[in-house]
C-alpha cells in the first residue's frame, strides 16, 4: 500500500507538471502588471523620415543635421536616433562633422551600436556598465558592433542594440540589457527610458533578473523584471500608443515658420524637455517586423514597450523549480488524503488551485513573477488524479 501511494504521488505530480509545461505560453494570462514607476517617463515624440522616400541610401547627413538644428532650440531630452549610421556621408563627408556638432548641442543624444558576432566589419567598444549581482550566463552577448561613424559617436551616447525574433519569425520582446564579458551594459532602449525617467544607470543595478532603476541620489524609481535573455515583452495587445508624430521636413519647415513669425506646421514647443525618437518607417532602410498583429515598424514596437514600462512592466520571472515541485507534490499529497470521495477531492482541487492562482497573482503584482495559471492547472490536475491513480493501483494489484 505504501508503494502504491508513493507511485501515485509521483505519477500525479508528473502529470501535473506536464500540464503546467504545456500551459507555459499562457503564463501571463489574467495576471496584473507590476507597480508603475515612482514618476512617469513621458512617451517620446516620434519624428519619422517617411518623407525622404525615394532618396538614395545612405541619405545625406544634411537632412538629419537640419532636423537636429531645428529642434535644438526647444531642448528635447533625451534625443534618440534609431537609424543605421555606420556608413559615412558618401556625397559630403564634411556633413558628418556638421551632424556631430548638432548632436553635441543636446543634453543627451543616444545612438545605437548594433551588436553582431565578430566580423571583419565590426569593432569592439567599451560601453557604460550597470552594477550587477548574480549570474549573467543567459543574457545576450554584445562583444562586437557595427557602430556609428567615429565623429558622431564622440558627440553622443552609444548604447548596444539588437532585436531577435522568436523561432516563428515574430518579434515579441526587446532587450534592456546585454552581457559584455563579465559586465552588464544597457541597451539603447534602456538608456533612453532611464534618461526620460531621470534615472542614473550608474546608481542602478541588475539583481538576478530584476533591474532596479535609481536616481542620482540612489533612491529607487522602478523595478523591472527581465526574462532570462535580459528582455521585456512588447505589449502587442494594447491599442496603438497615442504619441505625437511628426515628419522630418515638416519639422524643419515648422522651425523656420516659427522663426519668422508664421503659424508653424507643427507645434514644436510640445517637445520642450521631452524625449524625442527619430526613426524611419521606410522598408528599404528599416524593414518591417513581423508581429502577432502583422507587419509593423520597429519604432512602433519601441513605443509599445515604453508605454508598458511606464504603466507597469509585464511579469516575466519564472517561479523557481523547487517551488513548482513543492506545490505539485503538496497538491498530490492533499489529493491522496481525500481518499475515494470524488466530491471532496473536487472541492479540494478547486480550492487549492484557487489558492495557488491567488498567490501567483500577488507574486506577479509585487515581484514580477509569471506562471500562475500553468501552476494552478498543474496543481488542480495533481490533486484530482492522485487518489484515482492510487485506487487504480490498489484494485489492479499494480506494484
Amino acid at each position: 500500500m505504501q508503494l502504491s501511494r508513493i507511485l501515485s504521488l509521483l505519477a500525479a505530480s508528473a502529470l501535473g507538471l506536464l500540464l503546467a509545461t504545456a500551459a507555459v505560453p499562457y503564463s501571463r494570462l489574467l495576471l496584473p502588471s507590476t507597480s508603475a514607476p515612482a514618476q512617469t517617463a513621458p512617451l517620446p515624440t516620434l519624428i519619422t523620415i517617411a518623407d525622404l522616400a525615394g532618396a538614395p541610401w545612405p541619405w545625406p547627413r544634411l537632412d538629419l543635421t537640419l532636423l537636429l538644428r531645428a529642434i535644438s532650440p526647444y531642448r528635447p531630452n533625451p534625443v534618440g536616433l534609431l537609424l543605421p549610421l555606420d556608413a559615412p556621408d558618401v556625397l559630403e563627408p564634411a556633413q558628418d562633422d556638421q551632424m556631430a556638432r548638432a548632436l553635441a548641442s543636446f543634453e543627451t543624444s543616444v545612438l545605437p551600436a548594433t551588436t553582431f558576432p565578430a566580423l571583419a566589419s565590426t569593432e569592439t567598444l567599451s560601453l557604460p556598465k550597470i552594477p550587477h549581482h548574480g549570474s549573467l550566463q543567459s543574457l545576450r552577448t554584445a562583444d562586437s558592433f557595427l557602430a556609428p561613424e567615429k565623429s558622431l559617436r564622440q558627440s553622443a551616447t552609444l548604447a548596444a542594440w539588437k532585436i531577435t525574433p522568436d523561432a516563428d519569425g515574430q518579434l515579441r520582446r526587446l532587450p534592456l540589457v546585454f552581457r559584455q564579458a563579465d559586465s552588464v551594459i544597457p541597451s539603447w532602449l534602456l538608456v533612453m527610458y532611464a534618461r526620460a525617467l531621470n534615472a542614473d544607470l550608474t546608481q542602478s543595478e541588475l539583481q538576478g533578473r530584476r533591474l532596479i532603476l535609481r536616481n542620482a541620489q540612489g533612491l529607487p524609481l522602478q523595478t523591472i523584471p527581465l526574462d532570462l535573455r535580459g528582455s521585456v515583452p512588447i505589449d502587442w495587445n494594447q491599442a496603438e500608443p497615442t504619441t505625437t508624430k511628426m515628419e522630418i521636413r515638416g519639422v524643419v519647415l515648422a522651425a523656420e515658420q516659427e522663426r519668422i513669425g508664421l503659424t508653424p506646421y507643427f507645434n514644436l514647443k510640445q517637445i520642450s524637455r521631452q524625449p524625442v525618437l527619430i526613426a524611419t518607417t521606410l522598408a528599404e532602410v528599416d524593414p518591417s517586423i513581423d508581429s502577432p498583429l502583422g507587419k509593423h515598424a520597429l519604432a512602433d514596437a519601441v513605443l509599445r514597450t515604453w508605454t508598458r514600462l511606464s504603466a507597469g512592466p509585464t511579469p516575466v520571472l519564472h517561479p523557481p523549480s523547487w517551488l513548482i515541485l513543492s506545490v505539485l507534490f503538496a497538491s498530490a499529497g492533499l489529493g491522496l488524503s481525500s481518499g475515494e470521495r470524488w466530491h471532496i477531492g473536487l472541492i479540494e482541487a478547486c480550492g487549492l488551485a484557487g489558492l495557488v492562482f491567488g498567490a501567483g497573482w500577488i507574486a506577479a503584482k509585487l515581484g514580477g513573477y509569471s506562471g500562475a495559471l500553468p501552476l494552478c492547472l498543474g496543481s488542480f490536475l495533481a490533486t484530482l488524479l492522485a487518489p484515482r491513480l492510487h485506487n487504480w493501483m490498489e484494485t489492479s494489484h499494480v506494484r
